[in-house]
Parts: structure tokens; C-alpha cells; sequence
């Protein structure tokens, strides 16, 4: 079907004249083939067949909207949730979190546990962070295909062993 509105033909050629600031959402390229996207959709899929393959008769659900205060997966395991969210770096170097702060407000007011997982580097900078504001009801934990899926099991067999104490 072709799109025959003028707008939506014209518009791109003029460029946008909206004012006010745009939200986070919108200054995300969509069906970008930036290296960093294409690195993030697959890293995403992979999580969301570790956590089937790992817990088959878990609930997975996967949030596909970009937000900065809500985790991209979250995992019901025996009734108890798991807030899982996904960091892709294209460097091996420090992985500071710079992201997390509106995340983990959230789950500081609601109670949540939350798995951080990051596809390579040094996270200790972001395990201070989370630590500092979600104290035992999160781990970071760099996680890069299959071999690593011992470490995701007890990260999230540790935070569902922990009693949820909502505020």
C-alpha cells in the first residue's frame, strides 16, 4: 500500500519544526543499522532464549519500548518476578551505568528485584551504583551467550530467595 499523504512525503525534506524539547523516544533512530542497535536487538533475543532455557516454565516479557524507568524483561519464576535489564557496550572498558538512575528510582519505590546484564567490560562501577540504591535486590552481572548462564541462573535464584518487602 502506498502512503499517499502529503505530510508524511513533504515534511522530511523540510525537516521537523516542532518546538519544545522531544522526548527520549523520539530521538531514538528507529530501524536504525547503527552498530550499537543491531548489537542491542540481537542481545536481546539471545537474552530471551537464555532465560526460556533456563526456567522453560517461567513467564517471559519482553518490553520492547525504549524507556529509561522500566527493565527490558521481566521474568516470573514460581511466582515471584525478576526485573532483567540488557546493556550492550561496543568497547570492552568500565561500564559506569550512566543509564540505570531512572531504573533503579523505580524499583527503589516499588520493592523490584532487577538483574542487570551487560555483554562485555568491567561493571564494577555500575554494581556500586545498583548496590548503593537497591542494596541485595540487585546484581550485575556480565553475560555474553551460553557459557555464562551459570552465573545468570544463581544471580536470579538469589534474588528470588529474597522476600519481597514492598514499601
Amino acid at each position: 500500500m502506498i502512503d499517499t499523504r502529503f505530510r508524511r512525503w513533504f515534511l522530511p525534506l523540510l525537516g521537523r519544526r516542532r518546538r519544545g524539547r522531544r522526548a527520549p523516544e523520539e530521538l531514538r533512530p528507529c530501524g536504525t543499522s547503527s552498530r550499537v542497535s543491531r548489537l542491542s536487538a540481537r542481545y536481546d533475543a539471545e537474552v530471551d532464549l537464555a532465560l526460556q532455557r533456563l526456567w522453560p516454565k517461567a513467564r517471559v516479557y519482553h518490553d520492547r519500548e525504549f524507556t529509561r524507568d522500566r527493565a527490558d524483561f521481566l521474568l516470573v519464576v514460581r511466582g515471584r518476578g525478576v526485573m532483567i535489564e540488557t546493556k550492550v557496550k561496543s568497547d570492552p572498558g568500565l561500564f559506569h551505568g550512566s543509564t540505570l538512575p531512572p531504573l533503579l528510582d523505580r524499583l527503589q519505590r516499588d520493592g523490584r528485584r532487577l538483574v542487570v546484564l551487560l555483554n562485555q567490560g568491567d561493571p564494577t562501577p555500575a554494581r556500586e551504583l545498583v548496590a548503593a540504591k537497591l542494596g541485595d535486590k540487585a546484581r550485575v552481572i556480565v553475560w555474553s551467550g551460553p557459557h555464562h548462564d551459570g552465573e545468570l541462573h544463581a544471580a536470579v535464584e538469589a534474588l528470588i530467595h529474597i522476600e519481597s518487602r514492598h514499601p
